[in-house]
């Protein structure tokens, strides 16, 4: 005899987003942010821990889940740093000494997480991805870590009885958290000590 959930059991899976897991592959771009170019020639590294991130995880009773999140990240990031600085040089290393910048900085995922609707009885999926941008002196030396957190969320309403209702209420709550991400970035790490330190020598010796 073959075994099958109650049909009320099967609904309630589909409405809550949480039987079967999912498999998202994230594409996305952010808008240009308006902001002040800061006067620095700034590399930018991206290694394989940024471009090839993959967060998998099996929760139980829900599913394997999981999200792609690398090959995204990289377009995001161009689009905010190119607003934020006067030029920006892609680095293939960290240790660059003869290279014409003011410093190189490297992003890093650190930690995903997320939560779907039938673990919190709610309407959402969400997603936390905590970053850090390493800012590093051309020689290779680290300087700072500055920490960039970012969420974005998703009502399950919008996705019916879909049985891809996860996958697709996870790729837009991580594609907020993307924008997310990228909002704090353009607005806050101007206001980075280090980056303030760059900027002031850089205008100092340009007057």
């Amino acid at each position: 005899m073959r075994n099958s959930l109650p049909a009320g059991i099967l609904t309630a899976c589909f409405v809550l987003g949480g039987c079967g897991g999912a498999n998202v592959l994230v594409e996305t771009t952010v808008p240009t942010p308006l902001v002040e170019p800061l006067p620095l020639t700034m590399g930018v590294h991206f290694d394989a821990s940024l471009t090839d991130y993959v967060h998998e995880e099996d929760l139980e009773l829900y599913g394997k889940f999981r999200i792609e999140l690398g090959s995204t990240q990289v377009p995001v990031f161009e689009r905010v740093f190119d607003a934020m600085f006067a030029r920006t040089e892609h680095m293939e290393t960290l240790d660059a000494p003869s290279a014409a910048v003011d410093a190189i900085i490297v992003p890093v995922v650190e930690e995903l997480q997320f939560s779907i609707p039938a673990q919190t009885r709610s309407d959402f999926f969400e997603i936390w991805i905590k970053y850090k941008i390493d800012i590093y002196a051309p020689s290779g030396e680290l300087l700072s870590s500055w920490p960039l957190p970012a969420y974005g969320k998703s009502n399950s309403r919008n996705f019916g009885f879909m049985e891809s209702s996860s996958d697709l209420g996870l790729n837009e709550a991580t594609i907020w958290a993307l924008r997310d991400a990228a909002a704090h970035l353009a607005f806050y790490f101007p206001q980075a000590p280090e980056i303030r330190t760059l900027t002031d020598r850089a205008m100092q010796a340009s007057g």
